[in-house]
């Protein structure tokens, strides 16, 4: 929405600059710039919609955990759920305040913070690169604010051939690991080498994740919603 308002107004510069230096101006070229600020709007408005419909979530049928997610213009608490019973909530949000305009601007995976609540359990899982020209991010975890472990995208030459997505995750002594296919909705979650757990799509068109966990542990549903969010949100 936000890159839709500034194609408006460079429009509208170079229109001016034109008509400065040329003494040229086009009328049906003016009013077509509008048309961004109008699909802005638009926008605007079925994110409002969604937001409403996200926030109402009720599961229905849906046995394990589950969450509606399918706008990313406004960052509210998304309710998470165990079957019937609300656990929680996903909330994404930015540290700085302009990370907001860049997300909007090059895609939702940038600068990626969440805040998770499972029942009592805040897990905050904080952005950062270690090196600025890379093309690798980072999480930082904590669980009611201590730090309990990290997380890290494998973005290389071989995942991408193979259109393939992979992150690590490190929680106190174990390691975790999602992998899933760029082309397909399913994401799962291995510890070593048994199955931890699963995220996908309750069917192909709906905004509704479905996750199945076989170790009852809420740093696999953290790391699953994770690779979701940052890899399946773009």
């Amino acid at each position: 929405m936000i890159h839709l308002n500034l194609l408006f107004i460079l429009l509208l510069i170079t229109l001016l600059a034109r008509y400065i230096v040329n003494e040229a101006f086009e009328p049906e070229i003016f009013a077509m710039t509008f048309l961004f600020p109008v699909a802005a709007l638009v926008l605007y408005v079925i994110g409002k919609r969604f937001e409403v419909r996200e926030r109402n979530y009720q599961p229905d049928g849906i046995a394990g955990w589950s969450f509606y997610n399918i706008q990313k213009l406004f960052m509210i608490r998304k309710p998470l759920f165990k079957e019937k019973e609300k656990r929680g909530y996903i909330k994404r949000y930015f540290q700085q305040k302009w990370q907001y305009i860049i997300a909007d601007i090059f895609g939702s995976h940038w600068y990626l913070s969440l805040e998770i609540l499972i029942d009592e359990d805040l897990y905050d899982m904080r952005w950062y690169r270690e090196k600025w020209f890379t093309q690798q991010d980072r999480w930082k975890i904590y669980k009611n604010g201590e730090l309990v472990g990290d997380a890290r995208t494998l973005i290389n030459w071989k995942n991408t051939t193979k259109l393939k997505e992979v992150l690590e995750y490190r929680f106190d002594e174990q390691s975790y690991k999602s992998a899933a296919s760029t082309v397909t909705s399913t994401i799962s979650l291995t510890h070593g080498d048994q199955v931890a757990g699963s995220l996908k799509r309750n069917h192909l068109m709906s905004g509704i994740q479905v996750i199945d966990t076989q170790e009852d542990r809420p740093e696999c549903i953290v790391a699953l919603i994770l690779h979701s969010y940052y890899f399946k949100g773009k």
